[in-house]
């Protein structure tokens, strides 16, 4: 399904298929996954998070129906959290998006968090590769705006777009959420309602802590200095992420970009944001840096997977000696900490 322009019924039910294979890790998904990762990674992954009521879905439906004005193919997953009877999403109709959903080149599918403790699930990687392997320009993923998802969507993603609006309340409890610490572009939607603008001033003020210069591209000065601590831990997160003045040429400073999500305004300058980020991350190495954590990420959470998931059995030596551990921890003969150590050192024998 490579190459561009509209997607005809058939790819899109192959494509469809094939997600649901990786998604459920049916029969197949790894041949499936062989021939995505060996595709070069080519598509630009945008993370949209924020908290309920922020209107992420109605902005990213504005976004996606630009990108897909300028010709580009977009995907949509919209991440949303698990059912705790069936495992799958119980929000699926959440993709329904009115400008978006008809245009050639644009695909949409609501994705379970699969029971990742709220955050995303471990097949999230796996869809962007097959999505990138068919050819689209750009993946969002949109997280549902509770739960660890809203976090965890930076790790997953290049560049990762915060979405507030006017009247949710203090921007002190958005950083208490850890949206503040995670955005690389911000938008305050809703830019046509009371206190837009305050929100936007009250969002720099909370940038400005622990950021120097204008939003954007600045260049590096070292004698430039913030109001956070240089070795506190959120400092060397905003350093590693967008910029060390003692070593980098340049720095980025996250922008806020004010939206009106339902009549479009301000849109168009919010892609090009989400574009400057994107390209400033290439030049300066940090886009590869991002891409290689992921993976790491990715392989430790498959490597995990795979030296539970003998102990998750009924039968076999694993689950016998597992079952022989739980025992000696009811009869008070060990810990549970002690008697893991020992199943590891089992194990690695």
């Amino acid at each position: 399904m490579n190459g561009a322009g509209a997607l005809d019924g058939r790819s899109v039910r192959r494509l469809s298929r094939a997600i649901s294979t990786v998604e459920d890790r049916a029969v197949g998904y790894e041949e499936i996954l062989s021939g995505a990762y060996r595709a070069p990674a080519k598509a630009k992954v945008i993370g949209v998070t924020g908290p309920p009521g922020a209107g992420k879905s109605t902005l990213v439906d504005a976004l996606t129906a630009y990108w897909a004005g300028t010709g580009e193919r977009v995907a949509v997953l919209a991440v949303d959290p698990s059912s705790p009877f069936s495992g799958g999403a119980v929000l699926g109709d959440r993709v329904r998006m009115d400008r978006s959903s008809d245009l050639p080149g644009v695909y949409l599918r609501s994705i379970s968090a699969r029971g990742e403790g709220g955050g995303l699930s471990a097949a999230v990687s796996d869809i962007v590769a097959l999505l990138d392997e068919a050819g689209f320009d750009r993946v969002v993923i949109e997280t549902v705006g509770a739960g660890q998802a809203d976090i965890a969507v930076a790790d997953a993603a290049d560049c990762t777009l915060v979405v507030f609006v006017p009247g949710l309340g203090d921007d002190i409890q958005a950083a208490k959420a850890g949206l503040m610490e995670v955005g690389d572009v911000y938008a305050v939607n809703k830019g046509d309602l009371p206190g837009a603008k305050a929100t936007v001033a009250e969002i720099n003020g909370a940038i400005g802590v622990a950021y120097v210069g204008t939003p954007g591209i600045n260049a590096a000065d070292p004698a430039l200095t913030t109001a956070q601590p240089a070795s506190s831990p959120g400092r060397l997160a905003v350093l590693r992420r967008h910029g060390d003045p003692a070593r980098d040429g340049t720095l980025w400073r996250p922008p806020v970009q004010l939206v009106s999500a339902r009549n479009g305004e301000g849109v168009s300058e919010l892609a090009g944001a989400i574009d400057a980020f994107l390209g400033w991350c290439s030049e300066s190495g940090r886009l590869a840096q991002r891409r290689r954590s992921r993976i790491r990420a990715q392989m430790l959470r498959t490597l995990g997977s795979a030296l539970i998931e003998p102990y998750q059995q009924a039968t076999g030596h694993a689950a016998e000696a597992l079952a022989g551990s739980i025992e000696r921890v009811l009869a008070s003969a060990t810990s549970p900490a002690e008697a893991v150590a020992e199943l590891v050192r089992r194990g690695s024998r």
